[in-house]
């Protein structure tokens, strides 16, 4: 995770994980298996704080002109990079899927589709689509 990034509700940087070295390590792997083996979070994870960030355009009074960024724990964002890393690596994704995935865009399918379409178009061909 990168430094310098805005604290959640315990205002306990990430840098305070880095400097504890292979002492905090241990301690996250002990607390990280004990929420494997009691398929439980801890409680205060689920708060977080919800900060509104002005967009720098617009009427500063409107509430549209702002976005929200969740202020969570650094241990919990720890915790979901351990979680998401495991599950990439166990799940296959189909090569067709294309959003909310990294490196891949809505506008590659976009394109993809209607290089099929033309295709089939040269060919004289009938092609059925289905969106949903």
């Amino acid at each position: 995770m990168k430094i310098g990034k805005a604290c959640g509700p315990y205002e306990i940087p990430i840098e305070v994980w880095k400097c504890l070295g292979e002492i905090g390590l241990t301690w996250l792997t002990k607390l990280f298996n004990k929420i494997l083996k009691s398929k439980r979070m801890p409680m205060d994870w689920r708060r977080s704080m919800l900060v509104p960030i002005f967009k720098n355009k617009g009427d500063i009074q409107s509430c549209s002109n702002y976005r929200g960024i969740k202020l969570m724990s650094h241990t919990m964002k720890l915790w979901e990079r351990i979680i998401d890393n495991r599950l990439r690596r166990e799940t296959t994704i189909s090569e067709n899927q294309f959003g909310f995935m990294p490196g891949r865009s809505t506008m590659e399918a976009i394109f993809l589709v209607r290089r099929l379409l033309e295709k089939y178009r040269e060919k004289r061909k009938k092609i059925f689509t289905w969106y949903s």
